[in-house]
C-alpha cells in the first residue's frame, strides 16, 4: 500500500492529513468515528466499564501522539485497532483481574421495536453471553473474535489488524468460536442438572 495521501477525495487520507497538520476539528472527527469501536474492543477485554473507558481514552492519546509517524502503509482503521489492542493489553497487564461484569449499552436496552419481545430477548441473551464468555478465551483468540464478531470487521481486515495472514486470522476466529461453543455446552449441561 502506498503512503498517504494516495489521491485527493479519499476521506481517510484527508483525515490523516488533517490530523498530521493538527487542523481544528480533525481529532474530534476521528474520535466520533472510532469511539464506539474502541470501547467495544476495550469492554471485550476489560470487564469494568470505567477501566475500559480509561483504556479507550489512553488509546486516543496514543493515536494523537503517534499520528505524525503514520506512513499509510496500512489503512487508518488498522493502525487505530493495533494501537487500541496494544493499549488494552498493556492496561490489562497493569490491573489485577477482577470478576467480570457485563456492561449493557443503552442501545441494547432499547432494541428495535420492530422485533418481537422474544427475538429481542434472544439477541440480548446472545450479546450478554458473548461478552461474558469472550474473556475466557486466550488473548489471541479473544482479539480475533472481538474484531470479527463484535466490531464486524471482514476476515482480511482482521488479518491486517492483527498483522497475520487471513488463514491464521480465520483459524483464531474458528478456534475461539469453537471454544465458546464448548463453554456454552458445558454451561447448558450444568444448568440441566
Amino acid at each position: 500500500m502506498s503512503s498517504y495521501p494516495p489521491f485527493v477525495g479519499d476521506p481517510e487520507a484527508e483525515l490523516v492529513q488533517e490530523l498530521k497538520e493538527e487542523k481544528p476539528g480533525a481529532f474530534e472527527k476521528l474520535f466520533r468515528s472510532y469511539w464506539r469501536r474502541i470501547m467495544a474492543l476495550a469492554l471485550a477485554a476489560i470487564p469494568d466499564t470505567a477501566e475500559a473507558e480509561d483504556a479507550a481514552i489512553e488509546t486516543f492519546a496514543d493515536i494523537a501522539r503517534g499520528i505524525k509517524k503514520f506512513r499509510g502503509e496500512a489503512k487508518l482503521s488498522t493502525y487505530i485497532y493495533r494501537i487500541a489492542m496494544n493499549r488494552i493489553a498493556k492496561h490489562t497487564r497493569t490491573r489485577a483481574r477482577t470478576i467480570p461484569t457485563i456492561p449493557i449499552s443503552a442501545e441494547l436496552e432499547n432494541a428495535a421495536t420492530t422485533r418481537s419481545l422474544e427475538e429481542e430477548q434472544e439477541i440480548k441473551d446472545e450479546v450478554i453471553w458473548l461478552l461474558k464468555e469472550i474473556n475466557l478465551l486466550p488473548r489471541l483468540q479473544r482479539q480475533a473474535v472481538t474484531l470479527r464478531h463484535l466490531l464486524g470487521l471482514s476476515l482480511p481486515e482482521v488479518a491486517e489488524t492483527l498483522g497475520v495472514s487471513t488463514e491464521v486470522a480465520g483459524m483464531r476466529i474458528n478456534r475461539g468460536i469453537n471454544r465458546l461453543r464448548r463453554i456454552r455446552q458445558r454451561c447448558q449441561k450444568r444448568s440441566k442438572r
